[in-house]
């Protein structure tokens, strides 16, 4: 299962598919079983079958191995864990669709869990449009005024989109420095501590 494999059209449909990712994930860590598999995703032993026999068929996912077991066989799959998946091959008009296709179903999801912090400080939101010296800026909070105390304060949550003007070697250093402060608190990890989503985004372009 070494090496890289090449997806196709109909590979490239399974592998982008945002819902198959929880069992690609698995697949690719370890052997697993139909029922295991049901066990992973919190579905049935009949939907794991089916989900297994659709990356057989697209030849995605192998039978590793088979296990006897109280005289029947346990087949156990695998897959490969590492694709390139050209976007030439999935139907995609331009790179720009291709990339939409992947990156906004999870920014949809950020949305989502954004939107429960929020309800959790006030259930009473909106937007304040408001410019000053440097720029027009649509900035979320209530009707107090925007939710800074929110962003700014000790809550471990924060939502923003802004702009700056820097030289090349600027951005570049900005970029040096998240990667650091990303690579520090990964050591700080904590297993069974709660999850939280990072999203950082670095793009030469202004977003008004």
């Amino acid at each position: 299962m070494n090496g890289v494999r090449t997806a196709n059209a109909e590979q490239a449909t399974l592998l982008l598919d945002v819902k198959l990712h929880p069992l690609l994930d698995l697949l690719m860590h370890a052997e697993c079983s139909a029922s295991e598999v049901a066990a992973h995703l919190n579905v049935s032993v009949q939907r794991a079958h089916y989900l297994l026999g659709k990356l057989i068929q697209a030849d995605i996912a192998v039978i590793e191995r088979q296990d006897a077991r109280a005289g029947r066989s346990i087949k156990r799959y695998r897959m490969p864990g590492r694709w390139f998946i050209p976007y030439e091959v999935t139907g995609a008009e331009t790179l720009e669709a291709f990339a939409s296709a992947q990156l906004l179903p999870r920014l949809e999801i950020v949305i989502a869990h954004s939107a429960r912090v929020l309800h959790q400080h006030s259930p009473h939101w909106g937007f304040w449009l408001e410019s000053n010296a440097e720029n027009l800026s649509l900035l979320i909070g209530d009707g107090h005024g925007p939710a800074h105390e929110l962003f700014f304060g000790d809550e471990p949550f924060f939502l923003n989109i802004g702009h700056m003007h820097l030289s090349r070697e600027k951005a570049t250093e900005l970029k040096r420095r998240l990667w650091a402060v990303l690579e520090d608190f990964e050591i700080e990890e904590t297993p069974g501590a709660p999850e939280y989503t990072v999203a950082l985004m670095l793009v030469r372009g202004a977003v008004n």
